[in-house]
């Protein structure tokens, strides 16, 4: 019965930390819109929910880090057996996640240089008046 204690915290340790990877998620694809909308305020308060959903995925790492560790080889192989499919959705999850963040610089990065763009061509009217 203790071993199966910590193993069950891990596990609703990891089912959290899914929870906010799937808020994360909906976050980057709300952030995708707004980008393309350019809206800027929303953008800055979607970053700052992120940033909160982050550091609560942080804290359940730490949680289960500090629950692995002084365990025996066969209890850990145990809830990495009953964690695998778990861990396999948050492996997904985060695989998109990385996905649309790097489709969202991409974005803002061609924006910039079209800015930039605007501006050099702004001052070469400038110059020329």
């Amino acid at each position: 019965m203790k071993q199966n204690q910590p193993a069950k915290a891990v596990l609703e340790f990891l089912q959290e930390e899914k929870k906010c990877y799937d808020q994360l998620l909906l976050l980057v694809k709300e952030q995708v819109g707004r980008i393309q909308q350019e809206d800027e305020t929303r953008l800055q308060a979607i970053m700052e929910e992120k940033d909160n959903i982050l550091q609560v995925t942080r804290k359940n790492e730490a949680r289960i880090e500090e629950l692995l560790t002084g365990w025996n080889g066969e209890t850990s192989i145990q809830i990495e057996k009953a964690a695998a499919s778990l861990r396999e959705e948050v492996a997904a999850v985060l695989e998109q996640i990385i996905a649309l963040e790097n489709d969202c610089q991409a974005e803002l990065l061609a924006r910039k240089f079209l800015v930039q763009d605007k501006i050099l061509d702004l001052k070469d009217r400038k110059a020329l008046l």
